[in-house]
């Protein structure tokens, strides 16, 4: 059988996972497997604790990830008839990981109920229930405060996933 050799690549490729994506020379763009798919899931809360515990509990395999945001922790599992993500990046600024169901669902806060159950865990774990946007608006609007940094007139919310995702977290600005 003949070897084959792949040649190497171009100097002036950039890395393939390096923004700002399609700009650089190299003709691919790298994704990973979990931002290819977290655009599916549904944000149902974030619990102010790391991912390991929860994994620890469950006795759950924790995989390491990237996206566009950062490096992440992530466990995907089956719950009482419910399917769960729960998710936090390295950089996230609220310290907080995120709880996903895998397959959105009308029963949203049964399923986090039920996981709190499973878990052990009470309600005061909860940072906030819904998705990070939703809570984030929520939070803007509320705080009306001349020392605030949180300013919203004139602002039109992204509509990309990941454009709110990075916004609800505190990766960008609002005014961005």
């Amino acid at each position: 059988m003949t070897e084959i050799e792949v040649p190497g690549p171009e100097p002036d490729w950039q890395p393939a996972t390096q923004p700002p994506y399609y700009t650089g020379k190299n003709p691919a763009y790298q994704y990973s497997v979990w931002e290819h798919s977290a655009p599916l899931f549904q944000m149902i809360g974030a619990l102010a604790l790391p991912v390991q515990p929860v994994a620890q509990r469950l006795r759950l395999r924790v995989e390491r990830s990237w996206d566009g945001l950062d490096e992440l922790d992530v466990v995907l599992f089956q719950l009482e008839g419910f399917s769960f993500a729960i998710s936090k990046h390295d950089g996230n600024p609220l310290g907080v990981s995120y709880v996903w169901l895998t397959q959105p669902h009308q029963q949203a806060d049964k399923a986090l109920n039920t996981f709190l159950e499973v878990l052990g865990i009470g309600e005061d774990a909860v940072t906030f229930r819904g998705n990070a946007h939703d809570y984030r608006a929520e939070r803007i609007a509320t705080s009306q405060d001349a020392d605030s940094s949180d300013e919203v007139s004139g602002v039109t919310l992204p509509t990309s996933l990941w454009a709110r995702f990075r916004r609800a977290i505190g990766m960008t600005s609002a005014t961005q």
